[in-house]
């Protein structure tokens, strides 16, 4: 999955600025977050794909469901957040010459 380039643009969408803060907490399945947020399953989906190209978000398989978790290299260093932005554009312009 690759970043497009707009990754501050999707924390700007509420429903996604919504899933990454339930996520800062905990790590969480689909069905959790839908709970937290009150939307739908496709439209948490939808924004969890989001997250995951501008790699926000990973997941890992626990049992039958994908738990969804914050990528905690974007987001325990202790930066000030100009830093973490330049960063973290660098490593999706990187990401977006890869082939």
């Amino acid at each position: 999955m690759k970043c497009e380039g707009n990754c501050l643009n999707v924390l700007g969408n509420e429903l996604r600025l919504g899933i990454f803060k339930a996520l800062a907490n905990k790590p969480q399945t689909v069905g959790e977050l839908c709970k937290e947020t009150g939307k739908e399953q496709s439209a948490v989906s939808h924004a969890l794909i989001q997250l995951k190209k501008c790699q926000f978000v990973e997941s890992k398989v626990k049992g039958k469901e994908r738990e969804y978790f914050l990528k905690a290299e974007a987001f325990t260093k202790k930066k000030n957040i100009f830093e973490m932005i330049e960063e973290h554009e660098k490593k999706c312009k990187a990401g977006t010459r890869k082939k």
